[in-house]
């Protein structure tokens, strides 16, 4: 005859199976808790280390003949000279290699794109991660030009008394062209693209009764500027008289920095745009600095001292800091701002900490951060090395 079980040894033996599985749940808990405390420790140490030397990871031999300049490029970085442009990885090893033949070439870099021009002549060559993606002669000279992380090209041009900003696609075929007579509208002196190639701001500077005159013009060429007359979104005239803008830049998609000689002005444009800051400064700007996150002014003091002023983009000011480097370049990517002069690096968090510092044997040609924890390509005239900080 079969056994017929307890009932209460049946609900007793259920109770303790669900106080098991209630301790293995809490458990799990506790000791996942405890992992993401670890680690957020753990990150929060490593991003804020402080570094007194490094070492040598890699390298490979460089030649810097006939060398233009350096670019950062997607955690490594884009060397470009008169006979070509040559992007190498973090290692220092070749990714692609571009040949051209120019006399004055420029460069800029988003996203997978690279683009060189011939500044005073009419080529234009892009690249990307595989190498070249397109060339094309321009109608007009070239005076700057720009790429967006789509591969659409902007490049301003000057012919006679006619200034241009024309936008391009990758295989020449125009997108938008601008025309402005410079004596009528007056001459383009930069122009700014966004990210999605969408949107355009121009800066013109004019005479008007023996006074200079700067405005900016924001153009829509996305499916708002469908509905806007000559694709024209809005603009922006300064009203200060003589005041100069000689840059103006994208910081994100949706957001726009004028520098002017006496500050900046910070522009919200996600479809049409409105004024976040005008910020005004009495000192000379020695330099400006800017990527997706912040802009920046240096500015040039008493006995020779530097101050430099970080802006988020909403336009709060995060960093007001004395600078002590007498610095030949200076940038910012993520959250550090790197500056150098022939032999000394220094680089600084954007609260003012300073990560690293540091006095080589041989003269600086560029530095690009790989990690931004540790790693940095290291450029010098004879060669391209990857190295690692050392506390």
């Amino acid at each position: 005859m079969a056994m017929v079980k307890d009932p209460q040894s049946l609900r007793d033996y259920g109770n303790r199976k669900k106080r098991s599985r209630r301790r293995k749940v809490f458990i799990f808990t506790l000791l996942l808790f405890v992992l993401v405390i670890v680690g957020v420790i753990y990150l929060v140490k490593l991003f804020n280390r402080t570094y007194h030397n490094y070492e040598v990871a890699s390298s490979e031999p460089n030649t810097e003949e006939n060398i233009v300049g350096y670019l950062e490029y997607n955690s490594s970085m884009v060397r470009y000279s008169k006979d070509g442009a040559v992007a190498y990885d973090k290692k220092g090893s070749l990714l692609w290699n571009g040949a051209y033949e120019m006399q004055d070439p420029i460069a800029d870099t988003c996203g997978k794109y690279v683009v060189v021009a011939d500044r005073g002549s009419k080529a234009v060559f892009i690249y990307n991660s595989k190498g070249e993606a397109g060339r094309f002669n321009t109608e007009f000279d070239i005076m700057n030009v720009e790429v967006a992380s789509k591969g659409v090209v902007a490049v301003q041009m000057l012919e006679g008394d006619m200034s241009y900003v024309w936008l391009y696609y990758l295989d020449g075929s125009v997108v938008a062209e601008n025309g402005y007579h410079i004596n009528n509208d007056g001459y383009v002196m930069d122009s700014a693209l966004s990210e999605d190639g969408k949107k355009l701001a121009v800066v013109l500077m004019s005479v008007n009764r023996g006074k200079l005159i700067s405005q900016i013009g924001f153009y829509n060429y996305g499916e708002v500027g469908q509905n806007i007359k000559n694709r024209y979104a809005g603009g922006f005239a300064l009203d200060q008289e003589e005041v100069v803008v000689p840059e103006i830049v994208f910081l994100d998609n949706d957001t726009v920095c004028a520098y002017k000689d006496n500050g900046f002005i910070l522009f919200s444009m996600p479809e049409l745009p409105t004024v976040i800051l005008d910020k005004t400064v009495d000192n000379v700007i020695k330099s400006v600095l800017h990527n997706s996150k912040y802009t920046g002014l240096v500015l040039e003091g008493a006995n020779e001292s530097k101050q430099l002023l970080l802006y988020d983009l909403k336009g709060n000011n995060v960093l007001d800091q004395q600078l002590d480097l007498d610095y030949k370049e200076i940038y910012i990517s993520g959250d550090e701002i790197i500056l150098y002069d022939n032999l000394t690096c220094q680089i600084l968090k954007a609260s003012g900490k300073e990560k690293f510092r540091y006095t080589f044997t041989t003269n600086i040609s560029a530095m690009f951060p790989i990690n931004h924890l540790d790693r940095y390509i290291l450029v010098s005239a004879e060669e391209i090395a990857e190295i690692k900080l050392l506390e």
